[in-house]
């Protein structure tokens, strides 16, 4: 019964005339010069305004960006651990390098390229001894050559004023 009361309503909301009031061409074209007339005078207040409310809308839209991304930074971000330190790598080609991770007291090292291979294994107290020897090496060798260089500086002076 409901189904037939619904196709009746239907039926005559479709075959029913709708009227609509249309205003003449006159009224039309007088309506659109007074609505022009009311909006033609822009005043500079109204234009300040309008540079303040884009202005301020930027910065809200920017920084409501930024303190989003910010949440969601510290939000995704991994903890790093004290037990695992990255002390560096070498590259020795395309995609591959060598990469040094101390993880507790024991330093490996890494071959990363397709796969990544354990190469070796090393205490990390015996790493820091090696650190501080070839530190010690470098700047004994620097003082060597600042010496040696120095000492054949001298002997060309001598060569060149007894001549």
């Amino acid at each position: 019964m409901k189904k037939w009361w619904l196709m009746i309503l239907l039926v005559v909301g479709l075959f029913v005339p709708a009227t609509v009031e249309a205003a003449t061409v006159d009224q039309q074209f007088e309506q659109q010069q007074t609505d022009e007339l009311e909006s033609n005078v822009p005043t500079t207040a109204s234009t300040i305004s309008d540079g303040v409310k884009v202005v301020l809308s930027l910065v809200v839209v920017v920084g409501g960006f930024i303190v989003l991304m910010r949440w969601l930074g510290s939000k995704t971000q991994v903890k790093a651990t004290q037990h695992m330190k990255h002390l560096g790598g070498v590259p020795l080609g395309k995609d591959r390098s060598v990469q040094l991770v101390k993880l507790g007291d024991q330093v490996y090292v890494l071959g990363v390229g397709d796969s990544i291979q354990l190469l070796d294994r090393l205490d990390a107290e015996s790493m820091e001894d090696e650190q501080t020897e070839s530190l010690s090496l470098r700047t004994s060798n620097s003082n060597a050559f600042l010496d040696t260089f120095k000492k054949q500086l001298a002997q060309l002076e001598e060569v060149r004023k007894k001549s």
